[in-house]
């Protein structure tokens, strides 16, 4: 609800550029290169579920601070500089959420786990898109940012009753810069010494790279397919949030076999329905027929994720996890700020062909990556 609020409004402000919306979604991926790497290594340092906690209460009071900036002049420069104060929590409590849950069931229901987690999080992104169209023009800018930080919130609330089954990271050492760096550098030799988690973390930040493309045309989905429906970024937003949904409760039953070729398959079938948007809009001109794309598109991203994530979740030493995961969520969003600022230059949001021009994009790297993987006898 908070990306959508702050994406609708600052794409109201200059319906014709593209500026406004790549400096907010860049600003946040620059944030997450130069800090999730530190983020992962307090990971391993403290509780987990006091950091998750910590940063919950600071984004939630964040937000409603932001809630009462009523000029709004003020206003687009405290949603950029807010969405970069949460990028910054984010980046520690990023890597401590996908660590905590090892902790709190065990290994062999990890995978069950991550469905359950993504399954419950979709039914949510299926009724908020709707839900945050009709609060947004009822309560306005302001009044969506501070429901946001009620979520917050509420969001600590509730981690502080989650009991760990496993053993908790604890602090076991003076945290200094010197440690620091100590702790990363062990960190990228266990992952290099891993060859099939190297190639994944480098497959998915050449895949970011088109996905904050996919990202920054969104909001600007009615200028893409006009003559449609006025409210297309929300309908759309709703499609793929199904498509995830279904996505994650199918992941329960196809993500029994972990592997390379299954990633690259779904990895592959994401970036065919992605390119299907052009076609189905030129055929049909009929809105229903044209979601089915960002949904089947987020369907099969969506197992992708899961598939991945229960991978490295499964395989990774405890000890090294939070810095693990620090070092995917930096690698994988390195070329996202690239990516935003080359194609909010290069991109014109008003052609139908940006959707094709992604899909194939995506669906090529795939099939390069599955060489790879088959070249270097990655399972």
């Amino acid at each position: 609800m908070f990306d959508f609020a702050n994406n609708t409004f600052l794409a109201g402000l200059n319906p014709t550029s593209l500026s406004l919306v790549a400096v907010y979604q860049s600003l946040e991926s620059i944030i997450g290169v130069l800090f999730n790497l530190f983020g992962g290594v307090i990971a391993d340092s403290f509780k987990r579920k006091k950091i998750i906690i910590a940063t919950n209460i600071l984004c939630g009071f964040v937000c409603i601070i932001l809630s009462f900036i009523s000029q709004e002049h003020w206003l687009v420069y405290a949603i950029v500089i807010t969405n970069v104060i949460l990028a910054f929590m984010s980046d520690f409590s990023g890597p401590s959420y996908k660590a905590f849950t090892k902790e709190i069931v065990k290994k062999d229901y990890i995978t069950r786990l991550n469905s359950s987690l993504e399954t419950t999080s979709t039914i949510i992104k299926v009724t908020i898109p709707m839900v945050a169209i009709f609060l947004y023009n009822i309560l306005g800018i302001h009044g969506v940012l501070l429901l946001d930080g009620l979520s917050f919130l509420i969001a600590a609330s509730l981690i502080f009753f989650v009991v760990p089954v496993n053993e908790e990271v604890i602090s076991k050492k003076k945290v200094t810069i010197k440690g620091i760096l100590i702790d990363l550098k062990m960190g990228f030799k266990y992952v290099y010494s891993h060859k099939s988690i190297f190639i994944i973390i480098i497959l998915s930040a050449v895949v970011n790279f088109f996905l904050a493309a996919y990202n920054l045309l969104l909001p600007y989905s009615n200028q893409m397919f006009g003559n449609i429906s006025s409210g297309l970024y929300g309908i759309f937003l709703t499609a793929e949030a199904i498509g995830g949904f279904i996505g994650a409760v199918l992941s329960g039953f196809v993500n029994k076999e972990l592997s390379s070729k299954r990633l690259m398959m779904f990895l592959t079938l994401s970036g065919l329905m992605l390119m299907l948007a052009t076609p189905l809009y030129t055929i049909f001109h009929n809105l229903i027929i044209l979601s089915f794309s960002p949904a089947l598109f987020s369907l099969f991203l969506s197992i992708f994720n899961i598939q991945f994530f229960s991978i490295v979740q499964r395989d990774v030493d405890n000890e090294f996890l939070g810095r693990v995961f620090g070092i995917i969520f930096t690698i994988a969003i390195l070329f996202m700020p690239i990516g935003t600022g080359i194609f909010s230059i290069i991109l014109d949001p008003r052609n139908v062909f940006n959707f094709l021009i992604i899909g194939v994009s995506i669906t090529l790297l795939s099939l390069i990556f599955g060489t790879l993987f088959k070249k270097y006898n990655v399972h």
